[in-house]
């Protein structure tokens, strides 16, 4: 039988094992450990390759973090991370973006590829037997065959079983005094499923050419490569010092709006400027923030087209040198921008609360911010374009990995009811259960007279409070009594935490 089909079918089982009808905790660990280990075993040379051992620990940390918190978000950094790793087991130095695509690609086309792998196996190679004085062929079919044709045979007479109970009473009636409760149409489904979905996690499937190019691609640009190709600008054939000449006049002026913009922006948070009428404090904060943000990342693209071949080699003592200088500054008054972005977004947090808009606000600034830097170390050290793409690539992914650390609900709630007078309540309510605890502390505390002064916008009021308060106390009792009937392999500690904080408020 075949490593790998040993290796899928052990893992199926456990799939269903750790995941039928369980909500997210430290069964995602150890089915992490479970699949690091399986890719491992699969292929023993990938333990002694760093980038593979750093993407596994990433996997591995992810689990623990869906073991800390069981929130979505974690939960979805571990499905990545685990799909990054089983691309990178097979194919050695694939970008995020290659290996998120083609995961995702395997996944989808998992069944296609399980018909399509049953009838081009290659037919057993007959062996001769002497039988009566006569040689006759006999054909061996191999073991994991057997194997496959077994477990769609057991499929399809699971599911005649689960059909056969309900159609006759007296079947029902007999099958019933042998324990065979796990069988059912629901658990045959999420058990296929999840055969198919192991299917595709261990055999991966890609276009070879893609992952040349992804993986062989070299990250410095070649200047006799660059010069062996005519120069071109926007489809045009140019020569290299016109397209200087463009960039500078380009980059200068650019630099002359976005110096003025940057100077008013200034002025307004440190010079004690106002600002002009009609022109609200949340529009300044608030509204501007994803024109800016998108304003960035049409700067890292179009310096990497600026600087995506013969400039990065031009000769030209004063015009190469100039371009270069505005390119830096360019960039440079971008970052300021980026930081002056990042304290609008905290005065209006400050002012208004943080919600998961604004945290992705950061989220975004962030990413921008390293793209920045990236793209500051791309001209400095004449990488190319894909250099570029591949550590903004992997930064994504490690900002997936980070989101999932936290319970972002616990720590809304946290922040916005610090002071419990000046809280929205309506939008705290939507949290997750882990931050009702909070939630129904600080509206035991607030002071119905004192509630959202300056604050017309917000529906919340004295009857308002008392129904929210009834309303999680239903919702915190029901929690306990979920969480009594659950299993050990739905276990996560902010689950844990909750249980203890609603008992301790005696409710």
């Amino acid at each position: 039988m075949k490593r790998n089909d040993i290796i899928i079918i052990v893992a199926t089982l456990l799939y269903s094992f750790f995941f039928y009808k369980q909500l997210p905790g430290i069964n995602y660990l150890l089915f992490s450990m479970v699949l690091v280990f399986l890719l491992g075993y699969r292929k023993g040379d990938v333990i002694t390759d760093r980038r593979w051992l750093i993407i596994a620990s990433l996997s591995l940390l992810s689990g623990v973090f869906v073991m800390l918190h069981g929130t979505v978000i974690s939960v979805l950094a571990n499905i990545v991370a685990l799909s990054m790793l089983a691309v990178n087991s097979l194919y050695q130095k694939s970008s995020f973006f290659f290996s998120f695509f083609a995961s995702i690609f395997s996944y989808l086309s998992s069944f296609v590829y399980l018909i399509l792998d049953l009838v081009d196996r290659k037919p057993p190679v007959p062996k001769l037997e002497e039988e009566e004085g006569k040689k006759k062929p006999r054909v061996f079919v191999d073991f994991s065959t057997k194997l496959i044709i077994g477990i769609i045979g057991f499929l399809v007479i699971a599911l005649f079983f689960v059909i056969y109970r309900r159609a006759n009473p007296l079947f029902k009636d007999f099958t019933d005094r042998i324990n065979l409760d796990f069988i059912s149409i629901q658990w045959l489904t999420f058990t296929f499923l999840g055969f198919l979905l192991m299917y595709g996690f261990f055999k991966i499937r890609h276009n070879k050419k893609l992952h040349d190019t992804d993986a062989l691609e070299s990250a410095n640009l070649n200047e006799e490569k660059v010069h062996s190709k005519p120069n071109a600008f926007l489809g045009f054939a140019i020569p290299v010092q016109m397209e200087a000449i463009i960039g500078v006049v380009f980059l200068a002026i650019l630099n002359i709006l976005l110096l003025m913009l940057n100077s008013l922006d200034l002025s307004f948070m440190f010079g004690g400027s106002v600002l002009p009428d009609g022109i609200t404090y949340s529009e300044y904060v608030h509204k501007g923030v994803g024109n800016l943000i998108f304003s960035v990342v049409l700067v890292i693209f179009i310096t990497m087209y600026l600087f995506r071949g013969q400039l990065n080699f031009f000769k030209d003592s004063g015009g190469s040198k100039a371009f270069r200088i505005l390119a830096f500054a360019w960039l440079a008054q971008n970052f300021i921008m980026l930081i002056s972005t990042a304290y609008r977004n905290q005065m209006y947090v400050s002012e208004y609360s943080l919600t998961y808009r604004r945290i992705g606000v950061y989220v975004w600034l962030v990413l921008t911010a390293v793209g920045l830097i990236s793209t500051f170390y791309k001209i400095g050290t004449k990488k190319s374009m894909w250099y570029l793409i591949r550590i903004n690539s992997w930064s994504f992914f490690l900002m997936i990995i980070l989101l999932g650390s936290t319970n972002w609900d616990v720590l809304i709630a946290k922040y916005n009811t610090r002071n419990p007078n000046d809280a929205d309540y309506e939008y705290l309510m939507k949290m997750n259960s882990n931050a009702n605890p909070i939630v129904y502390e600080a509206l035991l505390v607030a002071e119905p007279s004192g509630l959202f002064r300056n604050r017309g916008n917000f529906h919340n009021s004295r009857t308002d409070l008392k129904s929210y308060r009834e309303t999680l106390k239903w919702e915190m009792s029901w929690y306990v009594t979920e969480y009594d009937d659950k299993s050990w392999k739905e276990f996560n500690l902010d689950d844990a935490q909750t249980y203890r904080d609603i008992k301790a408020l005696g409710l």
